[in-house]
């Protein structure tokens, strides 16, 4: 790098987490072994959500296919200080008040601070067909020469507190299905099932209650799993993305019979919070609540749940039931 020993940003305090309405703060290290010119030195702040993915499409005759791209892209903010040198000075530092173009020899911390949005902008995100990033980044504008640039990425958490009354209700959902075998045509099998709130944090677990009414000839398996659904949105289409963590699986339920929960728990793993306020992409949580039936189609269920940021503050009391029963294993049915 010649001259230019160091050029970096360091944040205030080694941040790197920040909220909606925060301070970014903190300084343009640069070390010099001898006088640089420059026309100016700048730092940017920037926030962007982008989305991509690609599709195939039949040209419809013998030369094949084509491949189809689809993009969107939403800026939150773009900032601007000039640290040293020309333009809108915005000067933090005495040392360069004077608006000299040579900076010189030794060691140089040009002090900058942005204010985030209060509202508006989305949760750090980094997903395969898109992602939500902030970012700094300083550029010393050289004169007949290639401009030197450092660049620091930060994450920012918009908050969902769980305390809210919208999630604290109940969520609660029925299914049932009838089995048929050539001409033969058994009981119905049906699900009853809740959580017993709609928000939680990571690291919390989600008690589940559930009947299982088994009125046909098969033995049914009882299970739950968390999923996390990714939506992409671009030129009026969409792409979804799904991941599954943690299932619960209980015991059998004979032919005739009747199989229940009281409050197991589904334990969540460390998961981004949902995302609810982008208009390119989102991120959402629910909680597949199922039975696998041999030789058929198993009976499902969807219980929606939004993965917040600020935890519950009353722990609930849970009944345990015997470990031997109820499990918490790698998923073993689709």
């Amino acid at each position: 790098m010649g001259k230019l020993k160091c050029f970096e940003i360091i944040l205030s305090g080694s941040k790197s987490v920040y909220h909606p309405g925060e301070r970014v703060q903190g300084n343009v290290v640069v070390e010099l072994k001898g006088d640089m010119k420059m026309r100016s030195l700048r730092i940017f702040m920037k926030g962007v959500a982008k989305v991509h993915w690609t599709e195939s499409r039949s040209t419809g005759s013998r030369l094949g296919s084509y491949t189809e791209h689809y993009n969107a892209e939403v800026e939150y903010f773009f900032k601007r200080q000039v640290l040293f040198g020309g333009g809108n000075l915005l000067f933090l530092s005495s040392e360069v008040a004077d608006g000299r173009d040579t900076l010189s020899d030794g060691h140089h911390e040009l002090n900058f601070s942005f204010d985030l949005p209060m509202g508006g902008i989305s949760t750090s995100f980094e997903g395969k067909h898109g992602s939500i990033r902030y970012w700094l980044k300083a550029e010393m504008d050289k004169p007949w020469s290639f401009n030197h640039k450092t660049k620091k990425a930060f994450t920012v958490i918009s908050p969902i507190d769980i305390n809210r009354p919208e999630y604290q209700v109940h969520v609660e959902s029925s299914v049932e299905k009838t089995l048929c075998c050539w001409l033969c045509t058994s009981g119905p099998i049906s699900i009853t099932s809740r959580t017993d709130r709609r928000g939680y944090c990571p690291g919390e677990s989600i008690a589940i209650s559930a009947e299982f009414d088994n009125h046909s000839s098969r033995t049914v398996i009882p299970y739950a799993t968390l999923y996390q659904s990714q939506t992409f949105f671009a030129s009026g289409k969409s792409r979804i993305r799904r991941t599954k963590f943690t299932v619960l699986t209980g015991l059998p339920v004979a032919p005739g019979t009747r199989g229940s929960w009281d409050s197991q728990l589904l334990k969540i793993p460390a998961v981004t919070p949902s995302i609810i306020n982008c208009c390119v992409m989102k991120v959402d949580y629910y909680v597949k609540v199922a039975l696998h039936i041999n030789g058929a189609y198993n009976l499902t269920m969807h219980l929606p749940v939004v993965i917040g940021t600020v935890p519950f503050r009353q722990a609930p009391s849970y009944r345990y039931t015997d470990s031997r029963y109820y499990r918490e294993t790698q998923a073993q049915f689709a």
